[in-house]
């Protein structure tokens, strides 16, 4: 199987870091893709362009990081132990992936698209978006979170790796202490998820861009 993916997408970090609890590196190889590089062999595996994306055989393509991450677990037979309540582990996971799409928006907003055309009211939506879930995710990290590794706790610890990627002149770490104190301390006490940590990594020349 190949996964698609990109070192700094914290969608694709989510899947890596299964990949890893499940010990199926292999099983599947990690190719890196850019999802704006112009690609029609991409296009035709996954129809919305976006990564990560999976390919499981020459005729099928799971996408969709929360379903790529179900299946590796079922194939794995690892479901029950990474997911021993899944309500629980799917409502952070659903959380998680909404503060990354907003967290992604917020860097294409600023990084790719140009100065004229960039929206600040837009900018700040998703940035409250990304800063209330941190706030709820700190202020019941008690009940959400432990140092076990549980599908939830590789969503979330992915994640902060890429606000601390991205974001890093925010003052998260300041305003979010409870939660980056599990955060260094997760990462520590597991440190084999330092290889799936969002990683900066050079734009292909090839990428369609935004109006200039």
């Amino acid at each position: 199987m190949i996964l698609y993916s990109f070192p700094s997408s914290p969608f694709g970090c989510k899947v890596k870091a299964v990949i890893l609890a499940c010990e199926q590196t292999k099983n599947i190889i990690v190719e890196e893709f850019h999802p704006w590089q112009t690609d029609t062999f991409f296009r035709k595996l996954n129809p919305l362009g976006k990564i990560p994306a999976l390919k499981i055989s020459a005729d099928e393509t799971i996408f969709d990081s929360s379903v790529i991450c179900e299946f590796i677990m079922d194939k794995a037979g690892k479901t029950t132990a990474l997911m021993p309540d899944k309500f629980k582990s799917l409502k952070v996971q659903a959380l998680v992936d909404g503060m990354a799409d907003a967290a992604v928006s917020m860097r294409y907003e600023h990084f790719f698209r140009p100065k004229h055309l960039q929206c600040e009211d837009w900018y700040d939506r998703q940035r409250l978006a990304l800063t209330s879930g941190m706030k709820y995710l700190d202020e019941s990290i008690d009940t959400k979170l432990n140092q076990e590794i549980l599908f939830e706790n590789l969503c979330v610890a992915t994640f902060l790796s890429y606000v601390d990627l991205r974001f890093s002149n925010e003052p998260f770490r300041k305003n979010y202490e409870k939660l980056y104190r599990w955060y260094d301390g997760y990462m520590q006490k597991h440190s084999f998820l330092e290889t799936v940590k969002a990683k900066d990594h050079p734009i292909p020349a090839n990428i369609t861009r935004l109006q200039k």
